[in-house]
């Protein structure tokens, strides 16, 4: 396995990485890419990523800080664009 770290991948946090595939599964993959609308590099982090029990997707840098806040407005999590940018609260 070939793996390569560029500036840009520094920034993003991933690390490139070359695989050889069996001409089979490499046609498979990429007609599973295609049909689902992805990258077959998208398919295979999520393979990756099922197969270490992380779930389907990558983690949401965002995620520990679900439950954070104990008080607010009670629409906070609703009306979130009107506490966050001022915009008018949406209509029930």
């Amino acid at each position: 396995m070939y793996t390569r770290h560029t500036a840009l991948m520094a920034r993003t946090s991933a690390v490139r990485t070359q695989i050889y595939l069996p001409r089979r599964l490499h046609r498979a993959l990429r007609a599973a890419a295609r049909a689902r609308g992805v990258s077959m590099a998208q398919l295979i982090r999520e393979a990756a990523a099922r197969t270490l029990g992380e779930g389907a997707g990558l983690e949401d840098p965002l995620a520990a800080l679900i439950g954070a806040v104990d008080e607010g407005p009670r629409d906070l999590s609703r009306e979130h664009d009107h506490y966050l940018y001022g915009l008018p609260k949406r209509a029930r």
